[in-house]
């Protein structure tokens, strides 16, 4: 009888093990990009940094080169990969837009491997799905903001990153935020050789103006705002997000532009900005399912937006950002962020016209959000 009991123990183990590597397997597969015509290429991280050849940590550069003289922009999606709106506009962007002038890099899976796995224990489901216009469905990953262990392990007990930002204690899981180790080490930890990548090809390719593409919880400060890089000699970039900002306020989009953290080093904004040629920017959008206070965790939460704790806590006095009753769907996000790219881009150009930077392809922030996500996401087979 007991041989029977074990038989049925080891039988239930293996049906979980087989549903959990059926879903581990499903993560690992990228979201597919609709071909662009005026993609002119397609390139990897890796050929900026050779030590994340062969790795899930290595992720494609989408270069829409206009033929024409000017500057160059990169622009950063999936830094974290469960801030949705930020790796599904840098995707609506390589799907749709076309450059007229100058370059642009389009990343959206910064941090490939974070995609591939969920923050444990926080009731998180692994793929979200929007319905096109067509009938057809995509399928969109979740995600975690740090890399997935699977690929770097363990998390020291204290690192340094190259811009001298010390993780130790409660901060040493941020060994696998790519976010906390700019300007990279070619030589460092998997996480570390990402920012050293991007760090090479704002030089190699000489990046004018970079957008780094983030959501935050509502509870977070800087939500609706783009950081600047705040080192002296860069005062201009401040003018040019003043001025996007200016622009976004005339479309009733509330933005503002603030000077990065005396103690932001390792971020984005701060290091690449004190390292690199690049004026350095990073935005923030309002993610509902990011905060402690979301209910379950569904399409309705990620695509929609709506989570009627926050709206309460915002009635409240509790949470500052004027949490919509409706929701704050993804479709609103997404387009925030590409007219917050649209229009630092035009900054900048009326700045540099020697250095213009233009593209055109998905219309204005109304344009967007008339048409929904159905029509922005192309079909993909």
């Amino acid at each position: 009888m007991s041989y029977i009991k074990n038989i049925v123990v080891i039988a239930v183990a293996l049906l979980f093990a087989v549903m959990a590597s059926v879903d581990f397997i499903a993560m690992h597969k990228a979201e597919p990009i609709a071909d662009n015509p005026n993609v002119t290429e397609i390139k990897m991280l890796s050929e900026y940094c050779e030590g994340l050849k062969g790795t899930d940590l290595d992720t494609e550069i989408y270069v829409l080169d206009s033929g024409k003289p000017g500057g160059a922009m990169l622009i950063l999606g999936g830094t974290h990969p469960n801030e949705s709106a930020s790796p599904v506009a840098a995707i609506a962007m390589a799907e749709n837009l076309r450059c007229t002038q100058g370059k642009l890099f389009i990343i959206p899976w910064t941090n490939k491997s974070g995609f591939t796995h969920t923050s444990p224990l926080d009731g998180m489901q692994d793929f979200f799905d929007i319905e096109l216009s067509d009938g057809s469905t995509r399928t969109f990953r979740v995600g975690n903001r740090l890399t997935n262990p699977v690929d770097q392990w363990p998390d020291y007990t204290y690192y340094m990153g190259s811009s001298g930002r010390e993780l130790m204690g409660t901060e040493i899981a941020e060994i696998r935020n790519v976010d906390r180790l700019y300007y990279g080490n070619p030589n460092g930890v998997l996480t570390e050789r990402v920012c050293a990548g991007i760090f090479n090809l704002i030089n190699e390719e000489g990046i004018n103006l970079t957008m780094d593409m983030h959501e935050g919880s509502p509870e977070f400060l800087y939500l609706d705002c783009t950081m600047v890089n705040m080192k002296a000699d860069n005062q201009k970039a401040m003018s040019i997000a003043q001025s996007m900002a200016l622009d976004m306020q005339f479309d009733d989009l509330d933005m503002r532009a603030e000077y990065s953290g005396v103690k932001s080093y390792g971020l984005s904004h701060r290091s690449l900005g004190d390292n690199t040629a690049s004026m350095m920017t990073l935005m923030e959008t309002y993610n509902p399912s990011m905060g402690p206070l979301h209910g379950k965790m569904d399409d309705d939460l990620i695509v929609n937006g709506n989570e009627p704790n926050y709206y309460q806590a915002h009635l409240d006095g509790y949470i500052y950002f004027d949490v919509p009753e409706n929701g704050y769907p993804l479709v609103e996000r997404v387009a925030r962020h590409v007219t917050c790219v649209t229009y630092l881009a035009k900054a900048f150009s009326e700045a540099y016209p020697d250095k213009a930077i233009a593209f055109d392809g998905l219309g204005s922030y109304s344009d967007m959000v008339v048409a929904g996500l159905g029509k922005i996401l192309k079909p993909v087979d």
